[in-house]
């Protein structure tokens, strides 16, 4: 995902081979020139490099083409906002909704959850290492394989270290580059696992610890989830360069609300699928009148203090 600090000397070795290796193919004959071409141009059809990065020199990937598709982008992207207002005003409202009465701060599932969750956010602020690094590229990497097996494609190659990583495929398309920023690896894992260690041990019954435990491992890979995805956000990611900037951030916001709104629902006892959907369409229905609303206001107190 990312080029070491320490691989500066051996960066500039390689590009010194690099520019020899150009200067004796000038010299070269013109046929020998083109067939170099030829293997090149196939390679680059048949191999695409997906690679995010932490620290260090970034890899440099071709800026996003201002075509069709860039424009495209552009406009879900902005379409997607409102939608992302949507789902997280939903989300504060089942919330709201959830602790109003108190049964949800007194289950179980909640402060399992929290403690996992702050048990991560101590490691995470206070105790990060590479340890962790390797972690996380390793769930970002394969994120990306899964992705790419899910599309019809192939994985040719995975490179995974604590600097970085990245993988090497035929195919590659905005699901497969943004999967590991909506899809929190590690949390999947623990939760596919619940449904199938019953099936192959079901002399050992599930119990109540059980399931607190769950939610506690849930709080901690989920936030483990966020806190990185944020974290490289801020930094030059290819992923969400070649996607265009707007319709990442806002594709990646937008599942990463409804994804904690499901956690919400499944650990709260008074709120159901059923309610968190009517308050997501009720808050939809009337999203532009309250826009025009607030527009309004807005206006009217610049125009008072103008």
């Amino acid at each position: 995902m990312t080029l070491p600090k320490g691989t500066n000397s051996r960066s500039g070795q390689r590009r010194k081979a690099a520019a020899s290796a150009s200067a004796k193919g000038r010299k070269s004959s013109p046929h020998k020139k083109s067939a170099a071409a030829g293997r090149r141009g196939k390679a680059s059809t048949s191999n695409k490099q997906i690679a995010a990065f932490i620290e260090g020199e970034s890899i440099p990937v071709a800026a996003p083409s201002m075509g069709l598709m860039h424009w495209l982008r552009l406009l879900i992207g902005i379409a997607l906002l409102p939608l992302v207002w949507i789902s997280l005003e939903s989300f504060f409202l089942s919330f709201a909704h959830a602790a109003k009465n108190g049964a949800f701060w007194r289950t179980g599932e909640f402060w399992f959850f929290v403690i996992g969750s702050s048990l991560w956010l101590v490691l995470f602020f206070g105790l990060r290492s590479r340890l962790m690094l390797w972690f996380y590229v390793a769930g970002h990497e394969l994120t990306h394989a899964v992705f790419i097996l899910f599309c019809g494609g192939n994985v040719k190659g995975l490179h995974i270290s604590s600097s970085g990583g990245h993988i090497l495929t035929n195919k590659n398309n905005f699901i497969i580059s943004l999967s590991p920023y909506f899809i929190p690896f590690y949390t999947m894992i623990i939760i596919v696992m619940w449904w199938i260690v019953p099936l192959i041990f079901p002399e050992y019954p599930i119990t109540i610890i059980h399931e607190r435990l769950l939610f506690a491992a849930i709080g901690l890979t989920w936030t483990f989830h966020l806190t990185f995805t944020l974290w490289m956000i801020n930094r030059d990611q290819p992923d969400l360069q070649q996607n265009g900037l707007l319709f990442s951030i806002a594709l990646i916001s937008l599942i990463n609300i409804l994804l904690i709104s499901s956690f919400l629902v499944l650990a709260s006892p008074n709120v159901s699928w059923e309610y968190f959907a009517l308050t997501w369409a009720n808050n939809l229905a009337t999203f532009h009148q309250r826009l025009m609303e607030s527009i309004q206001e807005m206006i009217h107190m610049v125009t008072r203090w103008m």
